[in-house]
């Protein structure tokens, strides 16, 4: 198995990972989270991070490795809005730009493929970072302040 496959291998599985931890109970609170993180919380970096990865095609990943992370992000949006309270578009149009300025500004993550003497891309940690810079920080917390009373009223 060459290390780029391995790679995307390890990408696929840590997307897949992230979005079942983040969407494995149907409970109301997620059991869990430590107390500071609500479902609320939950649901909106979930959708911030969904919306990541499927803004990735143009970010110098391989096709297929683009392809899985939209995928990945599609279901995982899927999966928020399926579970989320109120209106989940108008908090999302609060976030969106911050993030979409975001991902444009930032290039991607690389780390070394001692393998082929390169560098690889990481996707998923890309959009981890993307979610803790300030201005996407506070985009989230004004989605959040949409949805609150709709999720205070579960």
């Amino acid at each position: 198995m060459t290390a780029p496959r391995r790679t995307t291998q390890w990408a696929v599985l840590l997307a897949a990972s992230a979005a079942v931890t983040a969407c494995a109970s149907d409970s109301h609170t997620l059991d869990y989270a430590p107390p500071s993180i609500t479902e609320l919380d939950s649901h909106i970096s979930g959708m911030a991070t969904a919306h990541c990865l499927t803004s990735l095609g143009d970010k110098g990943l391989p096709e297929r490795d683009a392809q899985v992370m939209r995928e990945q992000g599609d279901r995982w949006g899927q999966i928020v809005l399926e579970r989320s309270a109120g209106d989940f578009f108008l908090a999302f149009a609060k976030m969106r730009p911050a993030l979409d300025a975001a991902l444009a500004a930032t290039p991607m993550t690389l780390v070394k493929d001692e393998a082929n003497a390169g560098s690889l891309t990481a996707p998923v940690y890309y959009c981890a970072q993307i979610l803790r810079q300030p201005a996407v920080v506070s985009a989230l917390a004004e989605a959040r302040a949409v949805l609150a009373p709709d999720y205070a009223s579960r």
